[in-house]
């Protein structure tokens, strides 16, 4: 597997804890959030593809990828989980209101749907944390990241 940067950014939020009282009170602290600094569209990843010194065309690449996408998403619809080997496993989930009973809750209680990708072994999060270094980007409210600020590159098990 390759190695890579996982960019982020520093965002205050605010926190509820309890006090030396009991209490609850409101804090506020600082977090790490993943950041993508780009999105490769789905024809600039086909063109990535061929260019890996692939025996397939641009073309033959575009179709199977998306027939791949066609029968995945007919496979999820269907209430199957489908497992693209070390890629992930794909399934569809939902969000529902709650009911006082069995009886009363019914399929109009459905808030929402989503796709649900669950890594593999060798995608897996400890995998993945060997294989990655750290970046700052700026914040969201355009700030420059702090000098020495988590900016710098850090290794795994450095931290």
């Amino acid at each position: 597997m390759a190695t890579g940067t996982l960019k982020f950014k520093k965002v205050q939020m605010k926190t509820r804890a309890k006090d030396a009282e009991g209490k609850y009170v409101e804090q506020e602290k600082w977090y790490g959030r993943a950041a993508q600094d780009g999105t490769v569209e789905f024809e600039d990843f086909v063109t990535h593809m061929s260019e890996h010194n692939s025996p397939y065309s641009r073309g033959v690449i575009h179709g199977v990828l998306t027939d791949m996408l066609d029968c995945l998403k007919e496979m999820v619809l269907e209430g199957k989980s489908v497992r693209f080997g070390d890629i992930g496993l794909f399934s569809i989930g939902m969000s529902s209101a709650p009911a006082d009973s069995r009886d009363d809750w019914t399929a109009t209680k459905v808030k929402g749907v989503h796709l649900i990708v669950r890594n593999t072994k060798k995608w897996s999060n400890a995998e993945l944390r060997k294989k990655i270094s750290f970046r700052e980007l700026p914040s969201y409210d355009g700030g420059e990241p702090a000098p020495g600020g988590g900016g710098e590159e850090e290794r795994p098990g450095e931290l």
